[in-house]
């Protein structure tokens, strides 16, 4: 009864916010254009350089499994990918 009632009172709370016409994201924007811009600056690209070559190196001497090289490399991919991730979400959701 009282999980019944929950929902009832979010589903009532939620109404209200789903009825907004437009909803404005510049301010959320630019602090996500900021942010990626910060990230992938020159300690991003120093970080990635240093943490690959040394993974690198002690995977290649078998102190550290490979994987963490990959995972490494993912990250990077990530980070330094970001604005086309979010270019290419962006035209799929408009």
């Amino acid at each position: 009864m009282l999980a019944l009632a929950a929902s009832a009172l979010v589903t009532g709370i939620a109404g209200d916010a789903l009825a907004q016409s437009a909803v404005d994201f510049s301010k959320a924007d630019t602090v996500g254009t900021s942010f990626t811009t910060w990230i992938r600056g020159n300690i991003a690209t120093v970080f990635f350089t240093v943490a690959l070559v040394l993974a690198g190196f002690a995977a290649a001497f078998n102190k550290i499994s490979w994987m963490w090289v990959l995972m490494i490399a993912v990250g990077a991919f990530l980070v330094f990918g970001a604005p086309s991730f979010v270019a290419d979400l962006r035209s799929v959701f408009s």
